[in-house]
């Protein structure tokens, strides 16, 4: 944990450039090294070769440090070179690289309906190594509407993009980037949403929620929270993931309206703010099992990311969602919350689950899986609720125990990979969790497994122990 902590001092104190690598602005290239993260954990799930897996985790190992120094488009360099080891023993070539590296950057991620055209940028994530292709053709479009061509000169290049009709029933469409070289084509998309009278809604979201009123349900915490980040999409941020903006904002009106809608989310899962008294509130992600008996209480799994994640890791990487996965397997409820870079604390998680819409969750089986940050704030709030949490997984991490009694008689689970940066923090929890009597302590490290992948790998343990968790008295 120290050495973390001294990383990310390092990180946060030193001076920050305005621009991550070649001129690409850091919440791009973060946007980028997410879709990459993403595209990477979905080829991992097709792939059962060892050796491929190997080549790709030994690209995967130089992600972390290159991340932790805020090296976002290196880290998706890497991760272009890992995704592709998983389907070759070669290297990239020079051209497949150079493709790899163009990224296509909209004005803005949120618009309005009424505009025509769209001004999209097209540049390198990273500067590729070797020369540009003879010849390649690059197309951007968003359909139905026709693509257009991009005349290539000297990088980056702007192009006004023609887009098709948009209203409430199709808000976000798809931005497509094809790069064709050689016969061989790289596609790659970008999430952007359209409503009609963009920014007098956004005006109008924002009066409902505004003054010092206290936000006391979910709803009008969840509509103050994203009419800020629809602002900010709609002046030209580019968020940590796609998002459906445009069908969020057309269902918080709805609701706040009791007005039925078609949600943009699959039935089951919700991005909300929980309440936590005054204006404070908590973002989380939210499944809840379709059609759940209101009178059945069920258990529920709380997710805490690593540092530099959010509430999006568990949905959308660590092995492509396999956590909520494993959760509608079982018809369990699953949250994760926002934990930003907190070191020291952890989530108000028993405050974040009583600000949650009225879900039948039965408070004696809450379990707690945490990565990297996550696990010691696991460790953290076993200790400051204890009796509270049913079990306790802490993967890749670490966590200063200060109260060994409230591990007594706790099931938790610790592990990390045989290539983990956080393997010799889980040694330490395991070794200060064994001298302070935990009777329920189990510990495993995974041969040829880094940081990255430690939670994909280790979840199926997790669940087990969460399995037998629920099933006792």
């Amino acid at each position: 944990m120290r050495r973390v902590l001294a990383v990310w001092a390092a990180v946060l104190i030193a001076p920050q450039p305005a621009t991550a690598d070649d001129g690409v602005s850091p919440d791009v290239a973060r946007y980028e090294l997410g879709r990459r993260l993403k595209a990477f954990e979905a080829e991992w799930e097709k792939v059962a070769d060892p050796a491929a897996r190997k080549r790709a985790g030994a690209e995967l190992e130089k992600v972390h440090p290159q991340f932790l120094s805020l090296q976002f488009a290196e880290a998706a360099r890497t991760l272009d070179r890992a995704t592709h080891a998983l389907g070759s023993d070669k290297p990239l070539t020079a051209d497949e690289e150079w493709a790899a590296s163009l990224i296509a950057v909209p004005g803005a991620r949120l618009i309005d309906a009424g505009d025509k055209e769209l001004a999209v940028t097209v540049r390198h994530l990273y500067p590729p190594k070797g020369d540009p292709p003879s010849r390649f053709d690059i197309t951007l479009g968003v359909a139905p509407a026709p693509a257009v061509g991009v005349k290539w000169g000297r990088a980056p290049v702007t192009v006004r993009v023609p887009l098709p009709p948009a209203d409430d029933r199709t808000p976000d469409q798809v931005l497509a980037l094809t790069v064709s070289i050689g016969g061989r084509t790289r596609r790659s998309a970008v999430g952007v949403s359209r409503v009609p009278q963009l920014a007098e809604r956004v005006k109008a979201l924002k009066a409902k929620t505004a003054g010092p009123a206290e936000l006391q349900v979910p709803i009008t915490a969840t509509a103050r929270d994203w009419a800020a980040v629809f602002a900010e999409l709609a002046d030209g941020a580019a968020p940590e993931t796609d998002l459906p903006a445009g069908g969020l904002l057309v269902e918080l009106e709805s609701v706040l309206a009791r007005r039925p809608c078609r949600r943009p989310d699959p039935d089951g899962y919700y991005r909300l703010s929980a309440p936590l008294g005054g204006r404070k509130t908590a973002p989380v992600r939210l499944y809840v099992p379709p059609r759940l008996d209101p009178d059945a209480l069920v258990p529920v799994v709380v997710g805490l990311h690593g540092a530099g994640g959010s509430e999006n890791l568990f949905f959308e990487g660590y092995g492509a969602g396999l956590a909520v996965k494993e959760c509608e397997k079982r018809g369990w409820v699953f949250v994760a919350p926002r934990g930003g870079l907190d070191f020291l604390g952890a989530p108000p998680v028993p405050d974040i689950l009583r600000g949650l819409p009225a879900v039948p969750f039965d408070p004696k089986r809450v379990f707690l899986v945490g990565h990297s940050m996550g696990a010691a704030q696991a460790v953290r709030l076993a200790q400051q609720h204890p009796g509270r949490f049913a079990a306790v997984a802490a993967l890749g991490g670490g966590g200063r125990v200060t109260d060994p009694k409230a591990f007594a008689d706790l099931p938790v689970f610790v592990a990390a990979g045989e290539r983990d940066f956080g393997l010799g923090m889980a040694r330490a929890l395991n070794k200060s969790l064994t001298a302070g009597g935990a009777k329920n302590l189990a510990y495993k490290e995974y041969p040829g497994v880094e940081h990255l992948l430690i939670v994909r790998e280790a979840l199926p343990d997790v669940f087990a122990l969460f399995d037998r968790a629920a099933k006792r008295p």
